[in-house]
């Protein structure tokens, strides 16, 4: 019973109709059996990204064909159930699908005005695999090879990106916040599915960070570009992760003018595609204070040809730059 609800949760999630806590919106449901889709039953008050390991946005599904199209080539009717994912398997792309709700049903019961689903596509060999979840529970399958290919395929292609809160006004709902919300938490270096505390937190593990990059590496320096600490271990990177709490930042549109550079943070994963190891920059963290207000500059390198940097600059809670600050420290005393 247990295998064939998560089924349908799949193909009610491959149109696009993610039903987590809230429901479903707009979009028709599809049997399990069901391959072909027509325009009609798809809303256009929907569409999918597909995000690197890194969490950049690599490519939008916007137009209603081209998502018919990509739910077509997903072939999830022939997902299997497996037990696992195999460890050696490489986390390849993160796909992310967005639609307004529109029942009142749903919207009378606190659902938020857009469902947020998500899944990861693993790659081991030429083989695929896929992790979702629902209501908290972990799914893993394996997936046709063409499946996989397909979604590879569209998103090496790229597309043009729009910011997501123009597509939403374009829906009537303004100042969803999802550029605040969801997006700073989905640049967090590590396995998208994650544990939370009693806060509601996301808890990270070694275990975790290891799903992404086997070895990985967090380096501080101070502002003088002096190094005073580095972090190898993925149970201690885990523990830093926890305690700076990225869902809580808030996302800003620049840094403010007089301020002053604290630390630096620099975070280091094994290169893609390659059987060499090695490390190489992920992702860097810039702290600064101003006015007793703690701020980052968060900095993720383009590596491919013709992308720029992605950079991003966040208003962080002051317990958040303290700790940071004691860190420091603490690593400062010890090496004396």
């Amino acid at each position: 019973m247990r295998k064939v609800y998560k089924n349908f949760i799949r193909s009610i999630v491959a149109a696009g109709c993610i039903c987590l806590l809230t429901g479903c919106g707009s979009v028709k449901s599809y049997s399990v059996t069901e391959t072909m889709v027509n325009a009609e039953e798809i809303s256009e008050e929907q569409f999918l990204e597909i995000l690197s390991p890194e969490k950049v946005v690599l490519c939008q599904v916007v137009e209603p064909n081209e998502v018919i199209a990509f739910i077509q080539n997903e072939k999830m009717e022939e997902w299997e159930d497996v037990r696992e994912i195999p460890v050696q398997a490489e986390l390849q792309y993160i796909i992310i699908s967005y639609e307004k709700v529109t029942e009142n049903f749903w919207l009378e019961k606190g659902a938020p005005e857009i469902n947020i689903g998500k899944y990861a596509l693993y790659e081991d060999n030429g083989d695929f695999y896929v992790e979702d979840v629902f209501e908290g529970y972990s799914g893993y399958c394996r997936i046709p090879a063409s499946a996989g290919e397909y979604i590879m395929k569209v998103a090496r292609n790229g597309s043009d990106i729009l910011y997501k809160n123009d597509i939403f006004a374009s829906w009537g709902i303004n100042d969803f916040g999802i550029e605040n919300r969801e997006e700073a938490v989905l640049k967090k270096p590590d396995k998208i599915f994650k544990s939370e505390n009693d806060d509601g937190y996301h808890l990270y593990s070694a275990e975790e960070l290891a799903k992404v990059s086997k070895e990985q590496k967090l380096e501080i320096f101070d502002q003088n570009s002096e190094l005073v600490c580095t972090m190898k271990d993925l149970g201690e990177i885990a523990d830093f992760y926890n305690q700076i709490k990225r869902e809580t930042w808030l996302e800003i549109e620049r840094l403010p003018e007089e301020k002053s550079n604290i630390c630096e943070i620099t975070i280091y994963q094994l290169e893609r595609h390659t059987r060499e190891k090695n490390l190489i920059e992920n992702e860097k963290l810039i702290l600064f204070e101003a006015q007793n207000r703690y701020y980052i500059h968060d900095i993720i390198p383009g590596y491919s040809e013709g992308i720029d940097d992605m950079e991003s600059f966040y208003s962080i809670p002051n317990d958040i730059g303290n700790y940071i600050i004691t860190t420091l420290q603490l690593y400062k005393r010890n090496a004396v």
